[in-house]
């Protein structure tokens, strides 16, 4: 696979949505808390038997906060939002990378090899399946060399039928060929554990 520059931070858009949506949440979970604190010692003056000149003061500071902080907040979350989407590309990267080698895998293809970029997440599992796929490779290997073998077998069968020279003896040895493909093929089988 050769590496182009992604232009498209928003890739695995089922798995970046919900790190942004959860990103939100809590930005919107901390600025509640945040403008309670910030804003409630000024309303409950305004609400309580206070002075007048009390309730003015925090009416005052009331209207300079909303100007102020309201801005700053949609500013922060914008930024975070934004930012969460960046670093969940990070993950989200590498993850689609993975996703098209592992189909490239199921069609067939065993040339594949798995690289991602210097600052890309999830290495470690690139190089897992990078690993799987030369074990992959290594086994179909064996058993296409025991299935050459298997086929050379039945020709000189064929032959020694046609040619009417089929023995017993040249029977067993044919046999015994087979039985050693056979082995091969079953200590390559040993490694993959499949329930039956």
């Amino acid at each position: 696979m050769t590496f182009q520059k992604r232009r498209n931070y928003y890739i695995e858009k089922k798995f970046q949505t919900k790190y942004l949506l959860l990103t939100l949440l809590l930005l919107l979970t901390y600025t509640s808390v945040f403008v309670i604190i910030l804003f409630a010692p000024y309303i409950f003056t305004l609400y309580f038997d206070n002075p007048l000149a009390e309730k003015a003061e925090a009416s005052r500071v009331l209207l300079l906060l909303h100007r102020k902080v309201w801005p700053a907040i949609m500013g922060v979350i914008l930024l975070f939002g934004a930012l969460s989407i960046f670093i969940s590309h990070k993950i989200a990267g590498p993850l689609h990378r993975l996703k098209k080698s592992l189909s490239l895998i199921t069609e067939g293809n065993l040339d594949v090899k798995v690289k991602l970029r210097k600052g890309d997440d999830l290495k470690d599992l690139a190089e897992h399946v990078n690993i799987l796929v030369e074990e992959l490779r290594t086994v179909v290997n064996a058993f296409r060399i025991d299935y050459d073998l298997l086929s050379d077998y039945i020709l000189e069968i064929e032959r020694d039928i046609k040619a009417n020279v089929f023995t017993e003896e040249s029977g067993r040895k044919i046999i015994k060929k087979v039985q050693d493909s056979r082995k091969n093929i079953e200590a390559a089988l040993e490694k993959f554990k499949i329930q039956r």
